[in-house]
Formats: C-alpha cells, sequence, structure tokens
C-alpha cells in the first residue's frame, strides 16, 4: 500500500527542486550578457608597435604624461621618452635609489624589489623643466629636470613627502593647475595618512570624515575647482557595517587656508558619492570606481553638455560585473550646491543638514581671500565635508555592463564627438580589463532625441596573449594616426583604432559594425574609414543606431551553407575519419582540437563570439563576429564559420541540462506513481473504508510476491502469538434483541454501519 506521507514528501521535494531551477535560470538570465561583441579580434603582427623597455625585469609601467609626439612613461627607476607613432625609445632618464637608502629599506623589512625607485608623479612646469617624484626605497624625494633634446639635466631635489607613496603598490593621482601641483597620496611609512594636498594645504589628518582608507583613481582641473576621483570606505555607513563607496572631492584652486589654526587646512574641500547602479526597487549598485575619462565636451540629446565616464566594478567577494557610467559637470555641481549630511553622535544615523542652520558664506565655495572666512564657516567645513545626495549617473543608468568571472574592467579612454555621415557625433569608448582585453563601444542612442541608451560592443580585441591586466590606455589621433596605446606591467602596444576593410567585405556587413569610423564607399565599394572620407557624406553610407540601411543591396542575414564543390568525402568507418583538407574545404578535426582553419594568406577569419573563447590556439590574425558568414576571397570569414561542428554557448548549455534534469525527475515521478499503483489495492484506499482495515485482499503479480494477509497495524506491530490482526480502528456494534452482535461473522448479511472509535 502507498504510503501517503512519503507521497506527499516525494511531491514536496519535487517541487522544491523546479523552484530551485526556475530562481538559478531567472537568477542567471538577469546576469548574462545581453550585449555581445560584433568582432572578437586578435592583432595582426604587422599592424602593431611595442615597447618592451628593460627585457631583464619588470618595469612596472605606468603612462603618465603626454609631451606633444612623446610619451613619458614611468618604471622603476627609469623614465622612458618614447615616439607616440613607433613607440621608439628616444631618450631616458635613470634616477636609483642610494646604497644607503637601499640598505635602510632593507633594515624596515621590505624586499630587495620594493626597495627601488618606483616613478609615481611626472609633470611638466615648463617646456623645458620636468617634475620627477619617486619611491626611493619608501623615502619619497622629487626633483626638477632640465630637458634638453638628447638628455635631461639635474637641476635641484627635494623631499617628495605628501606628493608621493612610500610604497609603489598605493595608488596615487596628481595634476598641475595653476603652477601648482595637486595630489592625492597617502603619507608615513605605514600608509596610515591619506591625504589631499597642495603646498602648504592639506586635508584633515586622522579624520575618517574627511578620508577613510582611499584608494584614489584619478584628479581633473576644470575652471576653479580641481577634482579628485576615488573609493573608500563609507564612514555613513560604519553603523550597519562595512562597504565601500565611490567619491567624487574637489577644491578650490583660489583657497589659501583659513586665518590661525586652519593656515594649513583646505576651507574648501567637499566629496559625495557617486552613483553608479542599475534601478530598481532595490538598486544594484558598482561601488568600487576603477578609472576615469577627461572631461568630455560634445552634444547630447540635442543639449551640450561636458560629461566624465568612469569605470565601475564590485567588490571582488561579491557578484563579479563591471559597468561605464557617465555623469556630467552639472551634476555635480549640483550635487555639491546641494544639503549636507551629518552625524550628531557616533550612535545617530546619518541625515541631511537643515540648510537654515548652515551659515554664510556657504562651506565649500570658492571665495576671493579664504583667510578672512568666519571662524563658525571653519568648524563647519571640519565636521561636514560629505553631501546628502549622491551624484546621478547621465542617462540614469550604466551605459556599459558586463557581468561573469571571464574579465572585470580596468581602464577607460575615450575619442570624443566622432562625426559620421549624417553629421551626428559619437564618443567611442575604449575600455581596458583584467584579461588583456579591449572592449570598443559606443552609445548608439546618444544623437537621439530621447534619454535612450543604446549600446553597442563594437569589437573586443585581444591585445596580450598572456592576458596581463591593462593599466592604462591613451588615444593617439594626432595627425590622424588614429592609434591606441595600451599598456600593461611590462609591455605597451600601439594598435589601430579601427579595421574597417578586415572586418567588412559588403555593405550590409559594413554598415552592421555600427562603428563610427567605418562607412561604406559606393564608387569605391569597400568598407573605408573617416580618413578618405572628406565631406562627400553623400557618396557613403553608414546607419550607427539602426545598423542596417536601406541603400545596402544584399540582405544582411542570408543563410549560408556548408557545402563546398570538389570536397572529398570520407567513407563509412567505424573510427572517426578526417577528409584530406583542400583548398575550399575545411578540416573539423582540426577545429574539434580548437584550431580552426584558416588559409594561407588570409588576415582572419571570422566565427561566433563564443568559439573565439574556446579557441586558445587560433592562428594569429583570426577574428571573431556574430554576424551570419560569408566567404571571403582572402580567406578570412565574416560571421559566424561555415563549414564548423556546432558548438553550444553557455546559454544553451545551461537550457540544455536544466530541461534533462527536470525531464528526469518527471519521468522519474510517473515511473514511482505506476509503480506504486502496481503494489497497492485496486479498490479506492480511504480511511472511510472498513473493509480496508478489516482484510487485505491477496495480491499478486511478478512485482508483489506477498501470499499472506496484511493490515494496517502489521506494519507497525510484531504480530501475537494467536496470529490475530491487530486493527487500530475499534468496532463497537451495536446489539441486537437477542444479545448477539448485529454484524455476527455469523451472519451471513453483508456488513452495517458500526460506531468507530479511532485509537
Amino acid at each position: 500500500m502507498v504510503n501517503f506521507d512519503q507521497l506527499w514528501t516525494r511531491h514536496l521535494i519535487l517541487f522544491v527542486v523546479i523552484l530551485i531551477i526556475y530562481f538559478i535560470s531567472e537568477a542567471r538570465g538577469a546576469w548574462q550578457d545581453s550585449v555581445k561583441a560584433k568582432v572578437v579580434s586578435k592583432l595582426q603582427e604587422h599592424k602593431v608597435d611595442k615597447f618592451l623597455g628593460n627585457q631583464t625585469h619588470s618595469d612596472h609601467f605606468k603612462l603618465l604624461e603626454r609631451d606633444g609626439n612623446y610619451l613619458l612613461v614611468g618604471t622603476k627607476n627609469i623614465v622612458y621618452n618614447i615616439s607616440l607613432a613607433t613607440l621608439q625609445e628616444k631618450k631616458r632618464l635613470e634616477w636609483f635609489s642610494s646604497e644607503d637608502d637601499t640598505k635602510v629599506c632593507r633594515v624596515k623589512g621590505k624586499s630587495e624589489d620594493e626597495c627601488q625607485n618606483y616613478i609615481r608623479v611626472l609633470a611638466l612646469k615648463s617646456d623645458s623643466v620636468l617634475f620627477v617624484c619617486g619611491t626611493n626605497a619608501y623615502k619619497p624625494v622629487c626633483r626638477d629636470y632640465n630637458q634638453t633634446e638628447n638628455e635631461y639635466k639635474y637641476i635641484e631635489e627635494h623631499s617628495g613627502e605628501g606628493l608621493c607613496p612610500y610604497d609603489p603598490n598605493h595608488n596615487s593621482t596628481a595634476v598641475f593647475a595653476d603652477g601648482d601641483l595637486y595630489v592625492a597620496t597617502v603619507a608615513q611609512f605605514s600608509g596610515a595618512d591619506p591625504l589631499i594636498y597642495r603646498k602648504p594645504l592639506r586635508t584633515e589628518q586622522f579624520n575618517l570624515k574627511h578620508l577613510n582608507s582611499p584608494n584614489f583613481v584619478s584628479s581633473l582641473h576644470h575652471e576653479d575647482y580641481v577634482y579628485f576621483f576615488f573609493r573608500e570606505t563609507a564612514v555613513e555607513y560604519i553603523n550597519c557595517g562595512k562597504t565601500v563607496y565611490s567619491r567624487v572631492a574637489r577644491v578650490c584652486t583660489k583657497d589659501k587656508g583659513g586665518p590661525h589654526k586652519y593656515r594649513d587646512r583646505w576651507t574648501s574641500f567637499l566629496k559625495a558619492r557617486l552613483n553608479c547602479s542599475v534601478a530598481g526597487e532595490f538598486p544594484f549598485y558598482f561601488d568600487e570606481i576603477q578609472s576615469t575619462s577627461d572631461i568630455i565636451e560634445g552634444f547630447y540629446h540635442g543639449r551640450k553638455s561636458k560629461i566624465i565616464y568612469g569605470v565601475f566594478t564590485t567588490p571582488v567577494n561579491s557578484i563579479s560585473g563591471s559597468a561605464v557610467c557617465a555623469f556630467r559637470l552639472d551634476d555635480i555641481l549640483d550635487t555639491f550646491d546641494g544639503p549636507f549630511k551629518w552625524q550628531e553622535d557616533i550612535n545617530s544615523n546619518w541625515l541631511p543638514y537643515q540648510n537654515s542652520k548652515v551659515p554664510e558664506p556657504r562651506p565649500g565655495q570658492c571665495v576671493n581671500d579664504s583667510r578672512t572666512l568666519p571662524e563658525m564657516t571653519l568648524n563647519f567645513i571640519k565636521d561636514h565635508t560629505l553631501m546628502d545626495k549622491a551624484v546621478p549617473a547621465y542617462w540614469s543608468q550604466p551605459l556599459i555592463l558586463h557581468t561573469g568571472f571571464g574579465y572585470r574592467y580596468t581602464y577607460i579612454t575615450v575619442d570624443p564627438q566622432i562625426e559620421t555621415v549624417d553629421g551626428r557625433k559619437y564618443d567611442v569608448l575604449f575600455i581596458g580589463t583584467d584579461a588583456g582585453k579591449v572592449i570598443k563601444a559606443i552609445n548608439a542612442g546618444t544623437a537621439s532625441s530621447d534619454n535612450k541608451v543604446v549600446p553597442v560592443i563594437i569589437e573586443e580585441i585581444i591585445v596580450f596573449q598572456n592576458q596581463a591586466p591593462i593599466t592604462s590606455l591613451l588615444v593617439n589621433n594626432f595627425a590622424f594616426q588614429l592609434k591606441l596605446i595600451v599598456v600593461s606591467q611590462d609591455e605597451i602596444y600601439s594598435i589601430p583604432l579601427h579595421d574597417c576593410e578586415r572586418y567588412a567585405l559588403t555593405c550590409s556587413e559594413c554598415v552592421a559594425l555600427q562603428d563610427p569610423y567605418c562607412a561604406w564607399d559606393e564608387n569605391r565599394q569597400r568598407c573605408t574609414s573617416s580618413e578618405p572620407r572628406g565631406w562627400f557624406h553623400g557618396k557613403f553610407v553608414q546607419n550607427i543606431f539602426h545598423g542596417w540601411d536601406d541603400r545596402c543591396p544584399e540582405e544582411l542575414g542570408t543563410e549560408t551553407t556548408s557545402t563546398t564543390t570538389n570536397a572529398p568525402t570520407c567513407p563509412p568507418c567505424p573510427l572517426e575519419c578526417a577528409c584530406p583538407s583542400t583548398e575550399g574545404t575545411r578540416n573539423v578535426t582540426e577545429h574539434e582540437l580548437g584550431q580552426p582553419p584558416n588559409s594561407e594568406g588570409s588576415s582572419g577569419g571570422l566565427y561566433s563570439h563564443h568559439q573565439a573563447s574556446r579557441h586558445g590556439g587560433d592562428k594569429e590574425g583570426d577574428t571573431v563576429s556574430t554576424v551570419d558568414s560569408k566567404p571571403r576571397d582572402n580567406g578570412a570569414m565574416t560571421g559566424a564559420a561555415t563549414g564548423y561542428v556546432g558548438m553550444y554557448t553557455a546559454e544553451t548549455l545551461a537550457i540544455a541540462v536544466t530541461t534533462s534534469i527536470v525531464t528526469s525527475l518527471v519521468v522519474g515521478f510517473i515511473s514511482g506513481y505506476i509503480f506504486s499503483r502496481r503494489c497497492r489495492n485496486d479498490d479506492v484506499d480511504s480511511p472511510y473504508d472498513d473493509g480496508h482495515y478489516l482484510e487485505q485482499p491477496h495480491r499478486s503479480g511478478p512485482l508483489c510476491q506477498e501470499t499472506t494477509h496484511l493490515n494496517h497495524g502489521e506494519g507497525f506491530l510484531s504480530p501475537g502469538t494467536n496470529n490475530k490482526p491487530i486493527n487500530l480502528v475499534l468496532n463497537v456494534p451495536p446489539r441486537n434483541g437477542s444479545g448477539k452482535n448485529a454484524n455476527s461473522s455469523a451472519d451471513n448479511k453483508p456488513a452495517q454501519k458500526v460506531k468507530k472509535i479511532y485509537l
């Protein structure tokens, strides 16, 4: 007989499993990348310039300063001056720590590699004077050098305390503004004293309301203010736990400090949170800023604005995600003009401060002479540096999102306001990752009238084969060179900003790229860049917003077959056979081994985005696209490669696994149910059926070999010596006039109703 508790448990387990599978699939679907790269490419060696620096040890490259057509790169013990056009070294500045400083550093417990001079601040004071600061074996020092045509000449040296970090691993940022150096770094050997400094002014020392374990990212100068971007432990969240927020802080370039005890303190320092999040009832925040662009001025949705792009990530122990958000400079200024946030005492919540109680003149503003400010204003700014409202993201959402453990965004640079055939302008974003890739993307909705985000990932470029994290990027569009400088810890590459002809051979393919650099030349019948385009817009076809145009005669997405002519066939055999490869055919075995075929002389083949990540052994120059494949004369393929064995994507695999699990559960449940029905009584089992408790019929069948009578009690009680069944239901029959039971076994009459007592 079927146990109803077991049956109910079985149903419950099945229901729970299905719910878990549903929620997992829903969560995965919400976090998968909805925007795939149109092209995934590897570099072609003849189009890449490289600078490797010192071959014997790691240089720890850090891109610091651009000097006209040359690039100044600070590394370990050396400043390289290299050409932007060819990446060839022009001259170098060598500066090693003294033997005494190195010995003291080693005595303090630092390694030999740490006790070097890492250049971390570099600025041009004038056309001929170079200002350099280095860690100098954990004893920061700054120097002035006079640069000539072929060398650098030492002028003077002074302490770098407060200008350069002790530890080369500490992030710092510096910018020259109005002849003064503004630095955000860490002082003291222990790194316990973060500060924003301009001689002689600094932030409050050991005051968590000013800076709380910051990690500085970048600094910008605009008009009367210098802006600093960093991430830090949120002091306003300290009563609820520990978390990190992204910040923007500013100081006034006219700030001269306050009177008396405030003479070496900022009177204009304010900071606010940057809000980069996915909107919703419970917003999902990308709280850790990694990089920012310069201030970009352009037209967005018909309005002229100044915006700053930033790369944000989630914590390393959270859901792995990265995002690109943009912030208007006007929104940043409005936030600093808004209400302050304050905490009455250490156990109180952080709340908005009443505007009516804010002293005049308003703290944090630029004034002609800050030394005349009243003490009430100075006392207020000491404890009220945080703004209540966060700076909202422009477009109210991230422009580009990436989730997954493949890589995270690390750096961003922008080629601003690239004009297209229809006169519209787009910002082209270049995003570095920690896996050696560069993502090229745009917001195709920028030029539309509505406030809409249309993310387009044009290209995913595999720059460093060893997956070295990208630490810096720089767009070099001087004199139509159109190069992207990509920096890792040990290498510097110069790669093209675009390669239109390589990725598209037809009008539809060219327009489908949605690349502002690329347009279809109707006269020459080729996909060209913007260099030779000039102003003859009528001869070019381009549509960034839609990715298609009626002027393209062929249909994008025409299905192609993988059949080829004159291809040899394999005879039937029990083992796997590899057909001999000939020109115009593809060997399936090669692809299965992770080596997609590529005919000699081809500039690269295109195949699906998901296949690219599975083929580490691709030949150099292979590229990938998600549009339908079309063969090329030079052997390259656009789109999904024809003739390839079907490769399943991660989404397809997840759906297949989920479907198989659910199907197995359903089949198992049905089989168990049928099995139980074969072993149970044909009559309906009911707790109110007397016959069910009085006697069980004999069962027969191949699955059930029981030959004895069973009742409900036998499963729980040991049988007695009289071998009589023990019922859980006691029947107390009414007696008739003769004193016999109404339902006596002696009477061969049908059973009548009886009173029942349930134990």
